[in-house]
């Protein structure tokens, strides 16, 4: 048998002149056809990676929860455990419930507790018990619920605005909302904002399709969106009060589908209502155990509007245009309107960024007790940052440098503690940025499962953050390589998630922490020691905070004692958490306040150590390795 070949440019299909090598290419050529016909489009493929960038950053961080997000949770509990609306058996971890004809009941619109059983109870199947810890169940429905639908929201946000501004400006506009505002923080707690603020805008979205493409379904959809929006948060109903109109606008059988898919889920809400508080248009907050007097107030705390409450809610300390200045440029935006095939789009985002302003500008409490921002805003947020991207093209690259600064704000507050107690008047400069500069962050799956404590886990969220930019990058790019690059970095993506940001306990302890102790310990170990000032107005005080993990088998009776020292080593102060015990493989956050009040100004160093029972033996032991300054 002869083998023949061609010269080059002869323009006849050569014949390899090895013929053996014909079955080694041709199964890699049939793997690469295959690949290539199930990979996305570069416009399905940044779809992709910006939800994959947001479930890693959403589910990264793991606030410590709060009474708002308790008392959903208290109903999530009683749902699934006990098959009734009383949290009588969990009441005690929040402030947040209503008492109503001898029983405890969570003061929250239903719909987020609704929302989190299936989570929950995935979460008992996985962790093999009823009751699984609180801490760790709130973080996981707070992913579930709010992570989730954040990064829906955003994805919708983006598929909206690319046919209207372009491309990258509409995935500007994306990032630029999903991290560069207070949706970020939110996406990470158990509150029932997120949740709300992605079923109000998707229910838009479906109608502005509608009017664009017609379906039978999109309006009933809609509808039915709507409602769960306020099965989740009461106040949305004025968001739907606008879609309302619009989709009246639209005609008369848009009009009924929109309310026949909003029937089911007001029913939902009124047999909730009527079962536990007697009457079908009878809340919670009416029988809420705090802030009862406020409540009783107006139409349940809500009053006539002032203007100074509206500046606060703009531009105070924890306003939305000082904390994400490029929300300002939603007034430019305004000039939309001469756009005549969007001008009934413009009109309702306009509608809905006023009413929210007016109605949380009534608010006797507008900020809504320990926050990051104007929480009540949120549902108008995304129709607000339709506004800012309609902005004249000029503008565009200061509304992008504006966006860089929220981001930067709010993944300070993220990364710190985001729920800002009410006595710091300046949450940015007196609470998240002393706490970043001190290594005091959130808690991370980064260091519960994995080791990594300190400022560590920073270094793999900024990681994920480059790969995610390079993979976007790469979508843009001519070529199968590009094409290639962007998918790999995309499996990587999900197996960062799968690994930092997908909440549930590994199957034993790993230990990736760089700090030179890979080998196991027989003892728990202070692993970081840090201190972080708390000076305000009213106080004067010292967070004392630790790391502490078990790498050996189980302890029980411990004893965590932090210590304030002179520079001269006599002790000037010291407290301690007793009766700890260990899991093994356990790791703990242990904070602890020293009230410096009378302590004079200067500089100070702070021990941690770990203790038996009775102060016998001391199992490991860790100065800060840095001095804490008080200053008046």
């Amino acid at each position: 048998m002869r083998a023949y070949g061609v010269t080059e440019g002869s323009g006849d299909d050569p014949m390899p002149l090895n013929p053996g090598a014909v079955s080694a290419r041709l199964p890699r050529d049939s793997a690469r056809r295959v690949l290539d016909r199930f990979r996305p489009n570069p416009r399905a493929g940044r779809e992709i990676i910006l939800v994959l960038l947001m479930l890693f950053a959403y589910g990264f961080f793991q606030q410590q929860p709060a009474w708002n997000e308790y008392s959903r949770y208290d109903l999530v509990r009683a749902l699934v455990e006990d098959g009734t609306t009383r949290i009588d058996r969990f009441q005690e971890n929040t402030g947040d419930k209503a008492f109503y004809d001898g029983h405890y009941y969570s003061d929250k619109a239903p719909g987020t507790a609704i929302l989190g059983v299936p989570y929950y109870v995935l979460l008992q199947f996985s962790s093999g018990t009823v009751s699984p810890d609180q801490v760790t169940a709130v973080q996981a429905l707070a992913f579930g619920v709010s992570g989730i639908s954040t990064a829906l929201l955003v994805l919708l946000l983006f598929r909206y605005l690319r046919s209207i501004v372009g491309e990258g400006w509409a995935l500007a506009v994306g990032l630029g909302f999903a991290f560069g505002s207070i949706a970020f923080p939110f996406a990470t707690m158990f509150f029932g904002h997120a949740a709300s603020s992605f079923f109000l805008f998707a229910a838009f979205y479906l109608l502005s399709r509608w009017r664009m493409d017609g379906g039978t379904w999109r309006p009933v959809a809609a509808g039915l969106l709507s409602g769960i929006a306020v099965l989740i948060e009461i106040p949305v109903v004025l968001g739907v009060a606008v879609l309302a109109v619009y989709v009246l606008r639209l005609g008369r059988g848009p009009t009924w589908r929109f309310i026949a898919g909003g029937i089911p889920v007001a029913l939902v809400l009124m047999t909730y209502d009527w079962l536990t508080f007697g009457g079908p248009f009878t809340l919670g907050y009416q029988y809420a155990t705090l802030f009862g007097e406020q409540n009783r107030q107006g139409i349940i705390s809500i009053v006539w509007p002032s203007l100074a409450t509206t500046g606060d809610l703009l531009f105070g300390p924890r306003g939305l245009i000082r904390l994400a200045p490029w929300f300002l440029f939603a007034l430019p935006g305004v000039g939309a309107l001469r756009q005549r095939p969007i001008r009934s789009e413009v009109v309702v985002c306009i509608a809905i960024v006023a009413l929210f302003l007016f109605y949380n500008s009534g608010a006797l409490n507008p900020f809504g007790g320990w926050t990051p921002g104007p929480r009540y805003l949120m549902p108008a947020l995304p129709f607000a940052a339709i506004l800012v991207a309609l902005v004249p093209s000029v503008l565009r690259p200061l509304v992008a440098s504006l966006m860089a600064v929220g981001a930067v704000v709010f993944f300070i507050a993220t990364a710190t503690m985001p729920n800002a107690p009410e006595i710091y008047r300046d949450p940015l400069w007196e609470l998240w940025l002393p706490r970043l500069i001190n290594g005091d962050v959130a808690d991370t799956i980064a260091w519960s499962r994995w080791g990594l404590h300190g400022l560590q886990p920073l270094a793999v969220f900024a990681a994920a953050g480059a790969l995610a930019t390079i993979a976007l990058a790469a979508t843009w790019r001519p070529g199968s390589v590009a094409g290639r690059l962007a998918g790999a970095l995309a499996f990587v993506l999900v197996v960062l998630i799968g690994a930092f940001a997908f909440p549930g306990a590994p199957p034993s302890p790993v230990y990736l922490a760089p700090d030179g102790s890979s080998v196991a310990r027989s003892t728990v170990t202070v692993v970081e020691v840090g201190a972080t000032p708390v000076i305000t107005a009213d106080q004067r005080k010292v967070d004392i905070w630790a790391q502490v993990e078990n790498r050996g088998s189980a302890l029980a009776d411990t004893t965590v004692v932090f210590t304030a020292l002179a520079l001269n080593g006599r002790e000037i102060w010291t407290a301690s958490y007793g009766a700890i015990d260990w899991g093994p493989g356990e790791r703990k956050n242990l904070t602890i306040t020293w009230d410096a009040a009378a302590i004079p100004d200067g500089a100070y160093r702070v021990e941690t150590r770990v203790e038996s029972e009775g102060l016998a033996s001391v199992y490991s032991s860790l100065d800060a390795p840095g001095l804490v300054r008080i200053r008046p």
